[in-house]
């Protein structure tokens, strides 16, 4: 009974010491409250599940920056709520607003730029959405952020799907450059392109067997039966273009622009300088000069 007595005590002298310690660090960490802790454990779900779908299209911004941006957004507005309860004048959703314009930083940094191929707009678009769910949960609107966070998913999952069907079943208007192994290549098909006036929609890279890579260019709108082969004549002047493949290009039967204009004045593409070109390929090694061994 002694012994039973001494660890009563003990226990007793332990409960008071552990007060002391918790009056002494509540002016530095306050009272505990389960209730925000609930939030930021549900800002982690809710904001863990879209990180999950970015990172199943294997973006950089995906699972845990997220979850991030979603626990600094709910905490930020959580102390603009809840801090300092007897400031008269505060404004509680000040610090929310912040949020809201510097996460725009964060998103930029998801987009990234490619020639004329913009990737990350998705991405960029979520995690706003992600800092959102983070707010609305600190302000105790959890049913709310737990419905935007369900059509954030069926915009990105369901929706893409539509989204894709519905490209496939469009005409393809696809121009395939495939270009030779050198590093400037990209940049001057892209130049070369541009100065020729094709109406780019997009432009990816995909790798190619024999040549270095595939320059993949889906066009705005078809090309005619003149315009199709003097653009394949004119980007064959480029050197570092080893041929163009049209087999996925639509190409319009009837030639949409008064054949009396003059080249200047009609709305064709640039075709008709046969040295639009020629400076893009200075510096190339010329093979018909070449000295034979």
């Amino acid at each position: 009974m002694d012994i039973e007595k001494f660890f009563q005590a003990l226990f007793a002298e332990f409960r008071v010491l552990f007060e002391q310690i918790g009056q002494s660090l509540a002016p530095i960490f306050g009272e505990f409250e389960g209730v925000l802790f609930g939030r930021l454990i549900l800002v982690l779900l809710l904001c863990g599940l879209i990180g999950l779908e970015r990172s199943r299209h294997e973006r950089a911004s995906g699972f845990r920056p997220h979850i991030l941006v979603g626990l600094g957004a709910c905490l930020m507005t959580m102390a603009g709520v809840y801090a300092l309860p007897d400031f008269v004048g505060r404004d509680p959703m000040r610090v929310a607003s912040y949020v809201v314009s510097g996460i725009g930083f964060l998103g930029a940094g998801a987009i990234l730029r490619h020639g004329t191929t913009v990737r990350g707009l998705t991405t960029a678009a979520s995690i706003w959405g992600a800092a959102g769910i983070g707010i609305t949960t600190g302000v105790g609107l959890g049913w709310l952020a737990t419905a935007t966070m369900v059509l954030i998913l069926f915009t990105l999952t369901v929706l893409e799907h539509i989204e894709t069907r519905f490209n496939q079943n469009s005409t393809a208007n696809i121009l395939s450059l495939y270009l030779k192994d050198d590093h400037r290549a990209v940049g001057k098909a892209l130049t070369a392109l541009g100065r020729l006036g094709v109406p780019i929609k997009r432009a990816t890279m995909q790798p190619a067997a024999g040549e270095s890579a595939v320059l993949v260019v889906e066009l705005n709108h078809p090309l005619t039966l003149i315009e199709a082969p003097r653009l394949i004549e004119q980007l064959l002047t480029v050197k570092s273009i080893a041929r163009v493949d049209i087999t996925d290009l639509h190409i319009k039967s009837v030639y949409e622009y008064d054949p009396s204009l003059p080249p200047e004045e009609s709305p064709a593409l640039a075709l008709q300088r046969q040295t639009l070109l020629d400076d893009l390929n200075e510096g190339e090694p010329d093979s018909d000069s070449e000295e034979q061994p």
